[in-house]
């Protein structure tokens, strides 16, 4: 039985590069990604290299697609073994109070909510 990892932020960068090192040792990951409009490069290596990587859309911002996907992967693979919480925001400049709220809903509030 495959083990299941669920790595959010998959559609570039270290999600992107972390779920395929997953995929490649094994597990049956579920990249997740706001915008699944940009899971063309994951898909097409997954494909070429037989990789068991299936892309969700979850937007941390958004809690019904958060329920959605976990949703999905307990009612196919009734786990969850690995979760890696690798979708964040970030800016640089000046912070003023509503940016600093918006990074707080969105680094520290979906750890909760995901895990």
């Amino acid at each position: 039985m495959d083990k299941v990892a669920i790595v959010t932020g998959s559609s570039s960068g270290i999600g992107f590069e972390t779920a395929l090192a997953l995929a490649r040792n094994g597990y049956h990951t579920y990249a997740t990604m706001r915008d699944t409009g940009k899971s063309g490069k994951i898909t097409e290596i997954a494909k070429k290299e037989n990789l068991k990587i299936e892309v969700l859309e979850l937007d941390v911002d958004r809690e019904e697609t958060i329920k959605n996907s976990i949703k999905k992967i307990v009612d196919d693979k009734k786990r969850i073994d690995v979760l890696v919480n690798n979708a964040g925001y970030f800016l640089v400049g000046c912070l003023r109070r509503p940016v600093n709220e918006k990074i707080s809903r969105l680094n520290l509030r979906p750890i909760s909510l995901v895990s």
